[in-house]
């Protein structure tokens, strides 16, 4: 998912959702975000304050809209899409 593409499709939701990362069932607070080679890789911990999607907005801002959105793993994991869950987005 582009960067651009996410910020589209999220621009109507609640501003103050926290973000957190999906996977087999398990959730991480996605707490910081790093630009590495052209992309923006999403910063999980398995412990910590979510960045709300305020957040996030605010500070991509200057980041190009064809920006590829991953998360921050070895190998970095693309971004798909997201869901919404008990006042949460949970991406995936």
């Amino acid at each position: 998912m582009r960067l651009i593409d996410f910020k589209l499709s999220t621009a109507d939701l609640i501003q103050q959702l926290p973000l957190y990362w999906e996977t087999k069932g398990q959730l991480s607070p996605v707490t910081d975000l790093r630009l590495s080679n052209q992309q923006l890789l999403l910063v999980t911990t398995a412990q910590g304050t979510p960045m709300t999607l305020d957040q996030l907005n605010a500070r991509t801002r200057q980041v190009s809209g064809a920006t590829p959105l991953l998360i921050a793993a070895t190998p970095p994991v693309p971004l798909f899409g997201y869901r919404l869950s008990d006042q949460r987005l949970l991406l995936g």
